[in-house]
């Protein structure tokens, strides 16, 4: 009877792992009256205790966030013991690679930089590896006499977990004559999930390099401009990720100059390119034959459009 009470205890007994209980151990260490007060050697020792059977790497961002919730008197006291414990810990160069391969989180990087230069790690050191990598990922293209498509995803996280993307949609058709005629912002994946989803299956998309994506669809923006179309809604829309992640890759020899104040000119002048979609859709498609002559192509049955959006669409032009 005995012996299968002590088994069932046993078996009640939570297995919690020990970084689960750091954080707590930790606010409650510096949240005790006084701690700040205490020697360099009284804090070391109950830093030790705190880190005792603990892997190093996953403990010393626990302690950075515990330190960003301390209270002020109490965060000081550790600015001025934690870097010396780290160096004399052996501790330095471990938060160093966290820092440099970007496994801190974004609000603990500043107190981990100060903690590294007051360790002994030099300015330059900490600076390159604050620097950002390139956060491109790879590009792809496809094109034909009528229609172009072109791909450039980017790393969304430090970790380089998770890519990010802008589709264009170029049209060689009259009236676009090589225009953006539309784009999608492809939500954040995994990068092989990316690839699997937007990229194979659909077009034979082959990749390109950064700066031949940048070219093709720089070009396509200055088509925009000579034809009078105004940037698809969904590109206006995102204007700050076309900003970051596609004006600023490399240029390829013979790139358009396109800049921000580009952009916006074309955000708000021109006719509208949904309008043209619509009409395309209204009236057909133009497209030219290899002898240069232009034949209409009907897509849809005209009782199958969407007439709200097109009659929206005459109100802002109205409206202009």
């Amino acid at each position: 009877m005995s012996k299968k009470k002590t088994r069932k205890e046993k078996q009640r007994t939570p297995n919690i792992p020990p970084l689960t209980m750091l954080r707590p151990r930790l606010d409650a260490v510096f949240g005790r009256e006084g701690w700040a007060e205490q020697g360099p050697d009284a804090l070391w020792a109950e830093l030790d205790g705190a880190f005792a059977g603990l892997k190093v790497h996953e403990a010393l961002p626990v302690l950075l966030r515990a330190h960003e919730k301390a209270p002020g008197p109490v965060r000081q006291r550790l600015d001025e013991v934690v870097p010396a414990w780290l160096a004399a810990r052996g501790y330095r160069d471990i938060l160093f690679a966290l820092l440099e391969r970007g496994a801190i989180y974004e609000e603990g990087r500043p107190t981990a930089r100060a903690w590294l230069e007051r360790a002994g790690v030099a300015r330059g050191a900490l600076e390159e590896a604050e620097s950002d990598r390139e956060p491109f990922f790879r590009a792809f293209a496809y094109d034909n006499v009528f229609q172009g498509t072109v791909q450039v995803y980017w790393y969304v996280d430090r970790r380089r977990l998770r890519v990010r993307g802008l589709s264009f949609l170029i049209d060689h058709n009259p009236p676009w004559e090589g225009a953006v005629k539309d784009i999608a912002v492809l939500p954040a994946r995994a990068p092989e999930d990316a690839i699997d989803s937007f990229v194979k299956g659909y077009l034979p998309l082959e990749e390109v390099e950064a700066a031949r994506a940048k070219h093709t669809i720089l070009t396509a923006l200055q088509a925009n401009r000579e034809q009078g179309i105004r940037l698809p809604r969904d590109l206006i829309a995102a204007r700050d990720l076309f900003l970051e992640h596609v004006l600023t890759l490399p240029d390829a020899e013979g790139t358009p100059r396109f800049t921000a104040a580009d952009f916006d000119e074309l955000a708000r002048t021109g006719r509208p390119a949904e309008a043209l979609v619509l009409e395309e859709r209204l009236h057909g498609g133009r497209t030219r034959l290899p002898d240069g002559s232009e034949i209409t192509i009907l897509e849809v049955d005209p009782d199958e459009l969407d007439w709200g959006a097109f009659r929206l669409l005459d109100e802002e032009n109205e409206d202009e």
